[in-house]
């Protein structure tokens, strides 16, 4: 087992969960923007990340060219099939049902919120209990072969490409919300929204994933999480060695987002306000836990971290995390 590698993961989850702590990024509170809410901080905090990981990787992976290195070593590229497009539309319906992603998860579990703790359970439960392969596998298998848009046009024009996307994406998410130049829409629209807390996280943390990929792996919150189940019973091909960095990532992001928020005086056990929340968190953690078996992947592993890293997947399982939080937002429209 690699002790400084695992050394190194935790390290960078420690940032990840201080980050988390103070900027308010979040995936979840982002599906509440698009579907429920005029602002756009929480939606701009994702495009800012995404669009810096993507010129950041496609840097290292020029840097890796030029030294003669393998340009696609570093890269994630989860498989991309049709277990990408069901995963992303249980995880989003997951996550908005429980109020927190994978990573939102950890961070709460840090910040002292107890209703983490039974999303956090759900997911291993969803992890353990993934209903849905037998199914499938009798008409297409969820899996298939990982696809890089490098394949087709080659690593430079593919990052471009990429970001070009990203870029207009967030201006038509930006133009169906409030400019920030004003509420009523009517200023023109300025830069100064690019301070903003969340915006400024999701800046801070693209970068700080094209750090983790350049010295490693990019970063993944779900898919060690869904493994767990499969180290503690010992499955066939899953290795405790393999997964022991990302966990201590995920562990790190704990201690980060604790740290913080004692710093600040702002950490306190909370209990859920009605009983009936911690049912709620747990089907949430069950559905997200469902959805990362299905896509090998969560919002993190899944989209933030394989946009970047030009693969396709990353597409699929937007299109399908989409329709899945904005049923989620439903939901939870219904049951307050």
């Amino acid at each position: 087992m690699n002790v400084h590698l695992i050394l190194i993961f935790a390290l960078f989850g420690l940032t990840y969960g201080v980050i988390l702590n103070r900027s308010g990024f979040c995936f979840s509170m982002a599906a509440f923007e698009l579907f429920l809410l005029r602002s756009r901080e929480a939606v701009s905090g994702i495009m800012a990340g995404l669009l810096l990981a993507t010129l950041g990787f496609g840097a290292v992976m020029a840097t890796r060219h030029h030294l003669g290195l393998p340009v696609g070593s570093h890269l994630l590229l989860p498989s991309a099939g049709i277990g990408t497009l069901f995963g992303g539309v249980l995880f989003g319906l997951g996550m908005t049902v429980a109020g927190m992603c994978a990573a939102g998860t950890l961070q709460r579990l840090g910040e002292g919120y107890c209703v983490a703790w039974a999303v956090f359970v759900g997911i291993l439960a969803g992890a353990a209990t993934f209903p849905f392969e037998p199914l499938f596998s009798r008409w297409v298998p969820l899996a298939a072969p990982a696809l890089s848009v490098a394949e087709w046009v080659g690593p430079f024009l593919g990052v471009c490409l990429t970001a070009l996307a990203l870029g207009a994406l967030w201006l038509v998410l930006l133009r169906t919300g409030p400019r920030p130049g004003g509420a009523d829409g009517t200023r023109p629209l300025r830069l100064s929204f690019l301070a903003a807390p969340a915006v400024l996280g999701g800046a801070a943390l693209g970068l700080l994933n094209t750090a983790q990929m350049a010295i490693a792996s990019p970063w993944t919150v779900g898919y060690p999480l869904a493994m767990i189940p499969s180290v503690v019973r010992s499955a066939p091909g899953v290795s405790l060695a393999a997964v022991a960095p990302p966990l201590a990532l995920n562990a790190g992001l704990v201690l980060g987002a604790a740290l913080s928020s004692l710093l600040q005086k702002e950490f306190r056990l909370t209990w859920p306000s009605r009983r009936g929340d911690l049912l709620v968190a747990l089907l949430g953690g069950i559905l997200m836990g469902w959805g990362i078996r299905a896509a090998h992947g969560c919002n993190i592993g899944g989209m933030f971290s394989a946009l970047p890293s030009l693969a396709v997947s990353g597409w699929l399982y937007l299109v399908g995390l989409v329709p899945g939080a904005w049923l989620g937002t439903k939901v939870v429209a219904r049951l307050r």
